[in-house]
């Protein structure tokens, strides 16, 4: 039976959803008139302006900077840097190639989300603007979308944050650091944040996101450069690597084209989030005079979790060799070898550990908010607020006790709840259009007044 339900789940989230999802970023780019080339300019400027911007215009309950953080720490993790490795020792070198053309197009599916999500937002009990994926599949065609969608995530999220506690208990434990120091330091971190409130947490992303992304990018681009005279040759073979099947290499045996461009658009799809619904929670708290306004922010979260960290994985393991050394059954060490190459063992090893413990603390304080709005969604603010402590005691579960095979079973609710989000957001991908329309017809006239 257990078998079954591993096979049904492995075929879910290979061609089915990856296929799903890239259909929808294409149809929200051509809707939307490929506004991330056209518009470029004028988005840049917006959200640097915006982010500079002390007081806000429009209603919310965090800055429109503190939302973007929270939902790009919750999408920046351990797959931005060892899922790209496992990708490559899948696919190729071609594997980078795809993602990037996926991760170009699903800039726009994460635009149409999180307007959606701002556009149907509502207030709760306790005057709090919530929001999310639940709240506007029930304007879609089929409203009971809205509940199975909150149902599914509400239980996803249990064992994804247990899982994520073990991958930092793991981590501590090369350098020598005790399961049980770990995990109870985590937990009190993450109790002492998420008992504040979303503003607490919004402020703690003010200082962790921008810190563990650009300390992985430092570290990761001098070994990069370091490696400097084999960057055009890796270059030259991710595009030619894109239409032709992966060599064999590490232990792994040669393939086909159709594997290459699944690798690449899997890794894509999976490392941006786009299409999984999870984000527009975290930006439909966002002080914002306009939907579109704030969305500006999820296409820079795509950019930055695909095209910058994504992509500097990839060249990280490239540049360096390591992809051809290593077996593909321990691909996911790639990256750590490649920094313990050049800082050493131990220094090497202190960096990488230290780097996802930070994603995993970022990418829990959103999973355990994501987990309490979907309580809150079913049940109301009581409620809530003690499924967020269930939450949390998972933290525990992760790191001294055993998921077992929940984890394989409960990727069929993921994949679910990705399905039932991307239908709902093909049928309103026209508000959001409208939206988007709006706002941008506000900036010319500002531009030329």
């Amino acid at each position: 039976m257990l078998g079954k339900i591993i096979a049904i789940s492995d075929w879910l989230w290979s061609y089915p959803l990856v296929l799903l999802l890239s259909f929808g970023a294409l149809y929200a780019t051509l809707r939307l008139r490929f506004i991330q080339i056209t518009k470029l300019p004028l988005i840049i400027k917006t959200i640097y302006r915006d982010s500079i911007k002390k007081n806000a215009s429009g209603e919310g309950n965090i800055s429109a900077l503190q939302a973007g953080l929270t939902a790009i720490g919750s999408t920046l993790g351990a797959g931005n840097i060892m899922g790209v490795a496992v990708a490559i020792s899948m696919g190729g070198t071609g594997a980078l190639f795809w993602m990037l053309v996926v991760g170009t197009f699903a800039i726009c599916l994460k635009y149409v989300e999180i307007i959606l999500g701002i556009k149907y937002r509502e207030k709760n009990e306790l005057g709090e603007y919530v929001g999310g994926a639940m709240y506007y599949l029930k304007h879609c065609k089929i409203p009971i979308f809205g509940g199975l969608f909150a149902v599914l995530l509400a239980i996803e999220l249990l064992p994804s944050i247990g899982l994520q506690a073990l991958s930092v208990v793991q981590s501590a434990e090369t350098l020598g650091i005790s399961k049980y120091i770990t995990g109870t330091v985590m937990f009190l971190v993450v109790l002492i944040t998420v008992v504040g409130g979303v503003k607490r947490i919004g402020a703690l992303m003010d200082k962790i996101v921008p810190f563990m992304s650009l300390a992985y990018f430092v570290l990761a681009w001098i070994v990069i450069l370091y490696n400097y005279k084999n960057i055009p040759l890796v270059i030259g073979n991710i595009f030619a690597g894109a239409f032709s099947a992966p060599a064999a290499f590490g232990g792994l045996a040669g393939g086909t084209v159709a594997i290459t461009i699944r690798s690449g658009l899997a890794r894509g799809t999976y490392s941006n989030e786009a299409g999984m619904g999870t984000s527009p929670i975290a930006y439909a708290a966002a002080v914002t005079d306009f939907p579109a306004r704030q969305a500006l922010w999820g296409m820079l979260e795509v950019f930055i979790s695909t095209f910058v960290m994504c992509f500097t994985s990839g060249l990280l393991v490239t540049t360096s060799g390591v992809y051809q050394k290593i077996s593909a059954d321990k691909a996911a060490s790639m990256p750590a070898v490649a920094f313990q190459e050049l800082y050493g063992t131990f220094l090497g090893g202190t960096f990488m550990t230290v780097i996802i413990i930070l994603f995993v603390l970022s990418t829990l304080l959103a999973m355990v908010f994501f987990g309490e709005k979907q309580v809150e969604y079913i049940c109301g603010t009581k409620i809530s607020k003690l499924a967020r402590y269930v939450y949390m005691l998972m933290i525990l579960v992760g790191a001294f006790g055993s998921l077992g095979f929940t984890i394989s079973i409960l990727d069929i609710t993921l994949a679910l709840l990705v399905i039932i989000n991307m239908l709902g957001v093909i049928m309103l991908t026209g508000d959001a259009v409208e939206e988007s329309d709006r706002f941008f017809e506000h900036l010319k006239n500002n531009e030329n007044s």
